[in-house]
């Protein structure tokens, strides 16, 4: 018999929690086999919290899990998943609805998830909950852009921080926050016109320019770093969807962002 507990309560370390999260993913639409220090990492910099997290429990095996950040009233849903041999027995909306409860015990004004384009089973999982969806994200591959990357500069993230903010015309998603990514190891570049991004040689976090040619050169120069993806791109800045096509970025994913208002459980 399988019991819902918070993680802090359940007696047991973050290694089960690990493992629970590659056995639940080992089918899952995108490959996430992350190892245990970038699990960890992953938990850390989304500000993991251990109370406000809840796992389903067989023994001393974590079969299902709902791992949950806390930024003062706002939480957010990092990683949910069930072990596949336990999957249709509802402990997805148990393991929910026992995050929500707590939330709302605590006093939470707000509760964030994205969900895959495509995943109907989870998102109406999360509607009947009370979830709404907010907005689109796109996630764009791009290798070897063309314009010249010559107007950008590598900067430290403390200088570009406020350009970020200036820059930017929409919030990013949690994972992409300045709150997450501050404390990471990060590639950035200054555009001497006005603009920055964050997080190039690999993952971007955040890009922003005061015009369409200055997002361009910026891509080309984290470009030199390596292949860029980029998560959780708001689908509504459409300047920049239109400068990654012309680019020849490939969008691999859709995301639906899903705000629940607290209390607001059905």
């Amino acid at each position: 018999m399988s019991r819902i507990v918070s993680f802090a309560k359940s007696g047991l370390d973050m290694d089960a929690l690990h493992c629970a999260m590659l056995a639940a993913f080992s089918d899952y639409v995108i490959p996430l086999q992350p190892n245990a220090d970038a699990f960890r990492s992953t938990l850390s910099a989304r500000d993991f919290d251990s109370e406000a997290s809840f796992v389903a429990v067989d023994g001393d095996e974590v079969i299902g899990f709902w791992n949950v950040g806390v930024r003062n009233t706002k939480r957010y849903l990092i990683s949910s998943g069930t072990r596949i041999g336990h999957q249709g027995k509802g402990l997805a909306s148990s393991l929910g609805m026992a995050a929500i409860n707590a939330a709302e015990d605590a006093g939470g004004e707000s509760f964030w998830l994205e969900v895959i384009e495509g995943n109907e089973g989870a998102e109406r999982l999360y509607k009947r909950m009370g979830f709404d969806v907010t907005r689109k994200l796109d996630c764009y591959r791009l290798d070897h852009p063309s314009p010249d990357p010559s107007a950008c500069k590598l900067a430290d993230f403390g200088t570009v921080a406020n350009a970020i903010q200036r820059f930017s015309i929409w919030e990013p998603t949690w994972q992409n926050a300045t709150e997450t990514i501050s404390d990471l190891q990060l590639t950035s570049f200054l555009h001497e016109r006005g603009g920055v991004i964050v997080g190039a040689g690999g993952l971007v976090h955040r890009v922003a320019a005061s015009d369409p040619s200055a997002l361009k050169d910026l891509l080309a120069a984290a470009a030199t770093v390596g292949s860029l993806t980029l998560v959780n791109v708001d689908s509504a800045d459409s300047v920049l969807r239109s400068i990654l096509q012309e680019l020849g970025a490939h969008r691999f994913i859709v995301q639906s962002e899903m705000r629940l208002l607290l209390p607001k459980v059905s």
